[in-house]
């Protein structure tokens, strides 16, 4: 009697296990789905913006466009293109700093040669927020350009 208890426990053992894996598989897949979701979202943002004018010694920032009109609480995506007039290779990031909105910005490091320039794709994590307009500045090293944020209804 006692070896048929120890088999039946060793079954149930086995069965819970093989649940457990498939359950485990199942969650791995579903978030797998929704980051490849989101992943394709913002790629698809970023390949839809058009490129900004190519930048100038005389101009050395240039941004996609200047003015964005979005709904609280969305991502938007600006490219900014920066020239290195300077003789010193530049490693900068971008920044955006707003006088109200508390906009949140993700891009990634670029390294500019002496007479090269880069484009950067900017991610703005617009915050939830009443209907208004802020102006904001996107600083890359020493060069900024202001940027007009509308949030609509």
């Amino acid at each position: 009697m006692k070896k048929k208890g120890s088999l039946s426990l060793s079954v149930n053992a086995i069965v819970v296990l093989i649940l457990a894996i498939v359950m485990l598989g199942l969650g791995l897949g579903f978030i797998r789905g929704m980051f490849g979701k989101v992943s394709t979202q913002v790629e698809q943002q970023i390949s839809s913006e058009r490129e900004p004018a190519i930048p100038t010694a005389s101009q050395p920032l240039t941004l996609s466009r200047e003015m964005i009109i979005t709904l609280s609480d969305q991502d938007q995506v600006v490219k900014a293109s920066l020239f290195n007039p300077t003789n010193a290779v530049i490693t900068a990031i971008p920044s955006v700093t707003c006088s109200a909105l508390a906009v949140t910005e993700k891009a990634n490091e670029r390294t500019i040669n002496q007479g090269e320039f880069k484009t950067y794709d900017i991610l703005l994590d617009i915050p939830v927020s009443a209907p208004t307009t802020d102006l904001c500045e996107i600083t890359i090293d020493a060069y900024k350009k202001d940027i007009t944020i509308k949030i609509t209804e």
